[in-house]
């Protein structure tokens, strides 16, 4: 008899386990979906939930994290601010075997901009640098490329549109945000890094990504 029920005993164990989590995940996402909601409407935007393909993305240079992972799109909320069509959402990719659930902000203009990606520099990035070189760097603006990583394959267009201006904004935003820029055509990804929002701090969230969307997009000429 003990024989029989230990094999029963070992399966009901993870089961016991794993419905209660399986059931709280489903009403923490159940809860995150109606306060994306309601912070749409506070703001003027409307909610489309899971109903959305993504922003128009250009398939000649991959330079954002949408297209160099395959992920799905949750709480996605459209409308416009400041002259920029927008868009606030969760993006779930994933990272090796773990499942990673961040939030973006898409921005579109009808300005073309070169395609490149910016964030902040970590250790990796100065190791790899030495070894291939594939980080822009500004002479004129040092701090600048000691924060930050920037590359594309448009060096020329980048430097055309990193103007002394727009490095120096960069230079000002404090290097805790951790921000990632990037770009394709006439698109601006916008977010922080392994950063899930709470529905509380979206609207600061969007204020700030904004800013940096109609700063870049300022820029372009």
């Amino acid at each position: 008899m003990a024989n029989t029920l230990f094999p029963l005993i070992i399966f009901a164990i993870p089961l016991a386990i794993a419905v209660p989590v399986v059931i709280l995940s489903f009403r923490l996402a159940k809860r995150r979906t109606q306060e994306f909601s309601d912070v749409a409407q506070q703001i003027g935007f409307k909610f489309l939930g899971s109903t959305w393909r993504g922003p128009a993305l250009s398939p000649v240079h991959k330079m954002c994290i949408i297209q160099s992972t395959r992920g799905g799109f949750k709480n996605v909320m459209i409308g416009s601010i400041d002259g920029l069509e927008a868009a606030l959402f969760d993006y779930t990719y994933m990272a090796g075997k773990s499942s990673v659930t961040i939030t973006l902000a898409s921005f579109t203009q009808g300005k073309q901009l070169p395609a490149f990606e910016l964030r902040s520099e970590s250790i990796f990035d100065r190791i790899g640098d030495a070894l291939v070189h594939r980080d822009i760097d500004f002479d004129s603006n040092p701090e600048f490329s000691r924060r930050y990583f920037l590359r594309s394959p448009d060096e020329a267009g980048v430097r055309n549109l990193f103007t002394p201006t727009l490095l120096s904004y960069f230079e000002q935003i404090p290097s805790d945000r951790k921000w990632h820029v990037e770009t394709s055509a006439n698109t601006l990804i916008v977010y922080q890094y392994q950063q899930l929002m709470k529905a509380a701090e979206l609207p600061l969230f969007l204020g700030d990504a904004s800013a940096i969307a109609r700063t870049i997009f300022g820029a372009a000429r």
